[in-house]
């Protein structure tokens, strides 16, 4: 019998609050706050509470808060450029073809550094404001406190007891309604509360007028300056509120309180300008519909609205709850319990940052209370940005991937310019490894990150096509996925034996010949997960184009290109090669493991395909070893899941949620990144169910007969091997639905409802004592796919929309 309560599996509590006695988060108590506090966000806006019984401290965000970048250039400057450092770049690559390493004059890096890197500033993301709430509680006299954040309901609350009274909070960050509300009441008891308001960026104005507090920020770009506003209401039932002259607003005698925060800036994304928001009279709207709805309304429509989201799938495992707090049950290590519970807290924070946002989720998906956090809170193109765009499709949350797709517009656009300008590349788009809001796609100041990321960000685009089947998506991002791929085209180079390879590039973060030119020799030509990811845009912009019907010159070009670019290579360890050149050290335990991106969240190497391939990869695992920072345990979780190992998957998904997890459940990467809290729950759904593998030989019964095969071993050079060009076939050809690939012993009994699967599908599963006892599979959309389970391969299965099919074993 299936144990678990909803509240083990969906609420994080504690019996503390966080900064006790504190007066601020500034200073030493962000580290302490962005580890404990709880977080709350409909997508735009974000808040996290600390549940301090004197005084609440809550730090606020808006995502397109952005410092110390460029806005509002013209349209080729805004993308960061070096104007006509494309006249240079075979300068630069003939440092590569004469093997200048290390980072001395003459070097690959340092000649990239001079001629290619963008004298533009990245910026950073930052805080929005800090609320105080003052109660002149003591919290010497409190009994029987509780903090927690349901994520059943994504309200967030607070309770204690002062002798006879008790007091209570809640906070919830409404979608619907585009706001912060907040609810304290008192029982036996009345409320006396100061509201107050700041920010660490310049305060342009500070007032409070009747019931209202509005404050108008001004933010430091680095060419302009940027404003937002933020205005909080106050209601008080049975007392009275008073504005004070600084700002601030009062309440006495109050049975309860209902506060509403709105908050914009006067950002839009709109390139080059990105403004033009009107944000003060956007939250005076915000705060009249507010008003005018009522706090239960506005309470009612939050939670339906998020239930209509968080109830499209959920997982089920077998275990006993401990009753222990969060932070205890994070202290006591690995567990059930904690697994099902940070999974659920995946999906959470997906909807809570990434819900038709003006922009995708950052490093820290929402939540900051810095004015300068670690890695600028930025986009990272090399994995990070990507990972936090695993997890809504399979775990059906797939509202949560438009500002990805609405970025990549931005993205492409500037990119234009970027592969024109920096590169000489006419036709299509590139960027870099770092980004901003403000569309910035250059190679910043760092010669070891040059490198260009436009397969690696198209991947996601189109995999969520191959999810939702949806015509008119594709025809939106078609131009996108083309661009990419045009900028390939005319890019990639022959290196010495032919093959066609992308230089400049690195293999992102890792070192090699550092005998040579030491761990900073970072700058390569042709690295593994460059040539991988080419091949899945080409293959990815062929399909795209067969199915709208369009460019079959340009189909056929990327057809002709495919067989000719550098293989992949088992090097003298029988490890997968990270680059073209057999330079691997097996002591190297770097964390990024790039070149294996073809077999996750890529779909070449698998072990019902490619054999030697995974034996090559089971050897780079196995010298990188398990050691691992929270978003490289995430990606081992899946690199392990898609190797059908589930319980070395299972390994580093325990690692990542008890070792590599904050008391509040943020990623520990160190310090918090939320890629990890994201990955490690898309390494889930790999465990219980893939769907990457296409049959394009339907009357086979072998699944190795009728899978589509990208990598083919070259018959002069078997170490070798060579990429296929997809057949026509492939463009139409069913879906294979993985049961149960990789389903760890730890997890012998349970079920999971409404995964979401490639072709248009959802799917239920239900296992006991680790076998497969049945799965229920509905159509989004009209399509046909098979089924792989306990080594068998079914016929191919047609439904209609709306349809269902249960399998039972």
């Amino acid at each position: 019998m299936l144990a678990a309560t909803a509240d083990a599996q969906h609420v994080l509590f504690y019996d503390a609050p966080v900064l006790p006695g504190a007066k601020t988060i500034a200073g030493k108590g962000e580290k302490d706050f962005i580890q404990r506090a709880l977080p709350l966000g409909n997508g735009r806006l974000g808040a996290m509470f600390s549940g301090g019984i004197d005084r609440e401290l809550i730090a606020t965000n808006e995502i397109t808060l952005w410092a110390n970048a460029n806005r509002g250039l013209d349209e080729v400057t805004q993308s960061g450029t070096r104007l006509g450092a494309g006249a240079h770049l075979e300068t630069v690559r003939q440092a590569y073809r004469d093997g200048k390493y290390g980072t001395k004059k003459g070097s690959m890096e340092q000649m990239a550094d001079q001629y290619l890197i963008s004298p533009q500033k990245l910026g950073n993301y930052s805080t929005f404001t800090e609320v105080q709430i003052s109660t002149g509680h003591d919290p010497k006299n409190v009994t029987d406190y509780r903090r927690e954040l349901d994520l059943k309901t994504a309200i967030g609350k607070v309770s204690y007891d002062i002798g006879e009274a008790s007091y209570t909070r809640e906070y919830f960050c409404s979608y619907p309604h585009d706001a912060m509300v907040m609810r304290l009441t008192a029982h036996n008891a009345t409320l006396d509360l100061t509201i107050s308001t700041s920010t660490r960026h310049q305060t342009k104005s500070l007032k409070a007028d009747g019931s209202t507090s509005t404050l108008i920020g001004e933010v430091k770009l680095a060419n302009d300056k940027s404003y937002f506003s933020q205005h909080i209401h106050v209601e008080a039932d049975g007392g009275k509120v008073t504005a004070t002259n600084g700002g601030s607003l009062q309440v006495s005698g109050a049975k309860a309180v209902n506060l509403y925060l709105a908050g914009y800036t006067d950002y839009l994304p709109v390139y080059p300008t990105f403004k033009g928001r009107d944000y003060e009279q956007d939250g005076l709207a915000t705060l009249d519909r507010i008003k005018q709805a009522g706090y239960q309304a506005v309470k009612t429509a939050h939670i339906a609205d998020y239930q209509s989201q968080e109830q499209r799938m959920s997982l089920q495992l077998d275990y006993e709850p401990s009753g222990l707090t969060t932070d205890q049950l994070v202290k006591r290590g690995g567990s059930v319990e904690l697994e099902n519970l940070y999974f659920n807290f995946g999906r959470y924070l997906q909807l809570g940052c990434s819900r038709s946002a003006p922009v995708p989720s950052n490093l820290q998906g929402l939540w900051n209370p810095h004015t300068k956090p670690q890695w600028n809170s930025d986009y990272h193109f090399d994995i990070n940005l990507a990972m936090n765009y695993w997890l809504p499709d399979p775990a059906n949350l797939p509202d949560c991937f438009s500002p990805y797709v609405d970025y990549m517009k931005v993205i492409a656009r500037s990119g234009a310019h970027t592969a024109r300008e920096t590169y000489g590349v006419n036709k299509g788009w590139t960027a870099g490894v770092n980004g901003n809001v403000y569309g910035l796609t250059a190679p910043i100041n760092d010669g070891r990150r040059v490198q260009q990321s436009g397969a690696w960000l198209s991947q996601n685009l189109f995999d969520h096509y191959a999810f939702n089947q949806d015509r008119e998506y594709l025809e939106e991002i078609y131009p996108i996925i083309k661009g990419a791929a045009e900028f390939y085209v005319e890019f990639l180079a022959p290196w010495k034996d032919g093959t066609l390879v992308v230089y400049p590039t690195w293999s992102p973060e890792n070192f090699y010949l550092p005998q040579i030119g030491g761990k900073l020799n970072k700058q390569c030509y042709g690295a593994a997960w460059d040539q991988q990811l080419v091949l899945n845009l080409f293959t990815d912009c062929i399909e795209a184009s067969e199915k709208l019907e369009i460019d079959s010159e340009f189909r056929d070009q990327l057809k002709a290109m495919i067989p000719k670019l550098c293989p992949q290579k088992i090097g003298q360890h029988g490890q997968l090669q990270e680059w073209p050149e057999d330079w691997d050290i097996p002591t190297n335990t770097h964390r990024h493991i790039s070149h294996l991106i073809a077999l996750h969240p890529g779909r070449d190497i698998s072990p019902l395909t490619t054999p030697a391939m995974v034996d090559a990869a089971l050897v780079t695992m196995k010298h990188r070893g398990d050691e691992s920072t929270g978003w490289s345990t995430a990606w081992k979780t899946c690199f392990w899941a898609r190797l059908h190992n589930g319980d070395k998957s299972h390994q580093f998904y325990r690692y990542l949620t008890s070792k590599r997890a904050y008391p509040n459940l943020f990623d520990f990467h160190p310090p918090f990144q939320i890629d990890g809290n994201f990955g490690g729950p898309a390494g889930v759904c790999e465990m219980l169910l893939q769907s990457h593998l296409r049959s394009i030989d339907n009357g086979a019964s072998d699944i190795s007969d009728a899978v589509f095969v990208a990598y083919q071993s070259d018959p002069q050079s078997p170490n070798h091997f060579v990429p296929i060009s997809p057949p026509k076939a492939l463009a139409t050809a069913p879906y294979i639905l993985h049961l149960l690939p990789a389903l760890p012993s730890a997890w012998p009994n349970g079920n999971v409802s409404g995964l979401r699967a490639r072709g248009g599908l959802e799917v239920d599963i239900q296992w006991q004592s680790g076998n497969l006892v049945a799965a229920t599979i509905r159509a989004t959309e009209n399509t046909t796919f098979r089924v792989y389970a306990q080594g068998k391969l079914s016929e191919v299965y047609s439904l209609a929309k709306g349809q269902h099919k249960t399998l039972t074993w």
